[in-house]
């Protein structure tokens, strides 16, 4: 389906999401809150610059919520909006 270059995506879950960015041992973890409450999160790997191929990109699409991987890639690519990436976030945490 896609490859997404990881620094891209992070750039993304920051800047169009609006995620906390935070740094562990291994991961750089991305937090969605709204009104104090977390609604969802996901992992990029440290290190240097890679490629995030399919099965990371369905697996970081189920845990940030966005419904779909063609969701997660849009986010991305920036074919979807902010706000319809939090639309689908939103419905998908309140099921």
């Amino acid at each position: 389906m896609a490859a997404l270059d990881s620094d891209k995506v992070r750039q993304e879950l920051r800047n169009k999401l609006g995620c906390r960015e935070e740094t562990g041992k291994d991961h750089y973890w991305y937090i969605l809150e709204e009104n104090g409450k977390i609604l969802s999160k996901t992992k990029v790997s440290l290190g240097p610059k890679h490629t995030i191929g399919d099965t990371l990109i369905s697996k970081m699409t189920r845990q940030i919520k966005l419904g779909t991987a063609a969701n997660f890639v849009g986010m991305v690519s920036c074919t979807m909006t902010k706000e319809q990436c939090l639309t689908v976030i939103r419905l998908l945490c309140a099921r």
